[in-house]
């Protein structure tokens, strides 16, 4: 199976020690989140732009998986049937 799936050397580096940082970061303290400490990063290195867009994104989806969640709890259905 390994032989089908292959990552260059860096970018297995890379995940591994954010892996490890999130881990070292959540046993000092459970509601640590390596992405909002790395926030400020991720911005200078992928561009505010982009990093905005994705974030409006992640907001609308969730928006939208709550807002089914309460018509499926309170019973109701789309004119489809």
């Amino acid at each position: 199976i390994m032989s089908y799936f292959t990552v260059p050397a860096e970018y297995a580096f890379v995940a591994r020690a954010i892996s490890q940082m999130d881990g070292v970061g959540k046993n000092l303290d459970a509601d640590f989140d390596f992405i909002s400490a790395a926030a400020p990063w991720i911005v200078e290195i992928k561009g505010g732009e982009r990093y905005l867009q994705d974030e409006f994104q992640k907001i609308v989806k969730k928006t939208l998986q709550w807002q089914g969640n309460l018509f499926k709890a309170t019973g109701f259905r789309s004119g489809k049937q």
